[in-house]
């Protein structure tokens, strides 16, 4: 009979990521912890949402204290609507439809049935926020026995944000400066849905491995799940190979070194599944490759992207969990879920260096979801230390997980309101928007870089620059040029040369504009449409062949 880690039977053979119905099975902490996750998955949301309906401003429907990912995400979705494949729409020049991702290819499918894109979008956040939860709920129950040691596991696991967070706040760890927390599951949510289901199907993908080797059998959700997390978010596929290919290796070496433990070596899953998992999930890597090296977009994109990251960005909010975790830790582990919580770790730094050596982009999306293993090993290192026979260990345990979720959860929570200003435009710039999302004529739109971030999704249109990474060569210089025209006063001559040469059919000038464009571009216009303080100018067709 297989039996968990703890030495506990497994449930009957069908049910690979626990009961069919697992929401029957929660306790009440478990209700807790799922309602107190999806409420956090909604905060950024209810404040966009509250703060529209206060300040009369329109909400671009996003869902992230960064914006500008989530319209590009919408981007991608509002192209997929019509290509399934997807181009880079932050630029005015055509560019290669060669992008398949299956979560913005379905809302692209959703999109072009009559949804708006971030709609679309938002319609799979409950699912992400199930998916992760019972995928980590699993993972937990079958590393650990004990309901307590399975209760505090959970918390941690979904809420580690350590205590240090209060003496470096969020407000210096974001983009302009160090990054963003990103061992903090519930700020996935936040817009970061490929994120969420690529962990999703990480830990997934362990569980149903890790069963198929105890049961002996072949199973193809493992290498399935593989492919998802590989093909959703690469730093996910790419931990997942590692793991299976370290473990795979050194249960290799123990074998020919007769050190197997009894239960591992009953535990003889089909000689096909490691290379089918490997192979699966290997598949949209090479894909990614195949794009860096295709697409000059897109190796532009992922170089922008690729800043190298001090360690102690993530590590030292890690440092709790890692010392109590390291306690934990069983020098021969007996099975391989066992063995996953600390090849996880080192695959996660393995990821993290080879980004920050330029060999992929974003190095600190390889700690996503790594307060999953090292929650397991910290209940286990708590354990060893005797935590148990202490007057009211219960209490003292949850003092401790209560020092290291809340403080981080508050900090970033309450942070929110000094990053979503962008995810707001006035109503004025919201009526020239449905303007030329309305026009039938043809052409992109050259406007300011707040709103060319939400033009590909609420025009359809293209646009000279939007989200920095997207709108290259040179996005620095190109908002430098669109500064210049809205603000700087430059000569009638200089602007028309510079707006011809882009290339764009329609100039969107944003509220608060200081150049009197209509003076300054007379020449090259066929029409002005005023709405409020922002304006839509309309350069003629053959001042812009000529």
């Amino acid at each position: 009979m297989a039996v968990t880690a703890e030495g506990r039977p497994w449930p009957p053979a069908g049910r690979l990521l626990g009961s069919s119905r697992p929401w029957r099975s929660l306790d009440g902490w478990e209700i807790l912890i799922l309602a107190l996750f999806a409420g956090l998955s909604i905060w950024v949301l209810g404040y966009d949402l509250w703060q529209s309906a206060a300040l009369g401003h329109v909400w671009t429907g996003t869902d992230g204290i960064y914006p500008v990912d989530q319209l590009q995400y919408m981007a991608w979705i509002q192209d997929a609507s019509h290509h399934v494949l997807v181009s880079d729409m932050y630029v005015l020049r055509a560019t290669p439809h060669d992008y398949l991702e299956p979560l913005v290819a379905l809302a692209g499918g959703l999109s072009a049935l009559g949804m708006a894109p971030w709609a679309a979008l938002l319609l799979f956040q409950p699912l992400a926020v199930a998916a992760i939860f019972f995928a980590i709920r699993t993972y937990i129950h079958r590393s650990l026995a004990g309901r307590w040691e399975r209760r505090a596991a959970l918390t941690l696991a979904l809420f580690f944000g350590s205590f240090v967070v209060l003496f470096a706040p969020f407000a210096g760890r974001g983009r302009a400066g160090a990054g963003v927390p990103d061992e903090w599951i519930p700020f996935w949510t936040w817009g970061y849905l490929p994120g969420v289901f690529a962990i999703a199907a990480l830990v997934g993908a362990l569980v149903a491995y890790d069963r198929a080797i105890r049961e002996g059998r072949f199973v193809w959700l493992a290498p399935i799940l593989g492919l998802l997390a590989s093909w959703l978010h690469p730093w996910q596929g790419e931990e997942l190979l590692l793991i299976v290919l370290l473990y795979e290796l050194g249960r290799r070496r123990r074998a020919e070194g007769g050190l197997l433990k009894p239960r591992e070596a009953a535990g003889r899953a089909s000689s096909a599944l490691p290379w089918v998992t490997i192979a699966a999930t290997l598949l949209p890597l090479v894909y990614y490759v195949l794009l860096d090296r295709l697409d000059p977009i897109w190796r532009m994109a992922q170089a922008a992207n690729a800043v190298p990251k001090s360690p102690d960005i993530v590590l030292l909010p890690l440092v709790p969990l890692l010392v109590v975790a390291a306690l934990g830790w069983r020098f021969r582990p007996r099975d391989f879920l066992e063995s996953t919580a600390w090849l996880w770790l080192v695959a996660a730094l393995a990821v993290y260096i080879l980004c920050n050596l330029g060999v992929g982009s974003t190095p600190l999306h390889a700690f996503g979801g790594i307060a999953v293993p090292l929650s397991v090993l910290a209940v286990r290192g708590a354990r060893r230390l005797g935590l148990s026979r202490v007057p009211r260990h219960r209490w003292l345990a949850a003092l401790l997980v209560v020092a290291v979720t809340v403080p981080e959860g508050l900090a970033v929570v309450s942070s929110v309101p000094r990053y979503v200003n962008s995810a707001f435009i006035y109503p004025d710039a919201h009526r020239a928007l449905t303007y030329l999302a309305e026009d039938p004529r043809p052409g992109g739109v050259l406007t300011n870089l707040r709103l060319g971030a939400v033009i590909p999704s609420m025009t359809d249109r293209r646009t000279y620059i939007g989200e920095t990474s997207w709108s290259q060569p040179d996005p620095k210089l190109r908002n430098h040029q669109v500064r210049w025209l809205f603000y700087k006063h430059p000569s009638p001559r200089a602007a028309q040369k510079f707006v011809l040469a882009t290339g764009a059919r329609f100039v969107l000038a944003p509220c608060h504009v200081w150049t009197d464009l209509r003076r300054v571009l007379a020449p090259i216009l066929m029409s002005v449409r005023h709405f409020g303080c922002a304006a839509v100018y309309t350069v003629r067709p053959r001042a812009r062949s000529a």
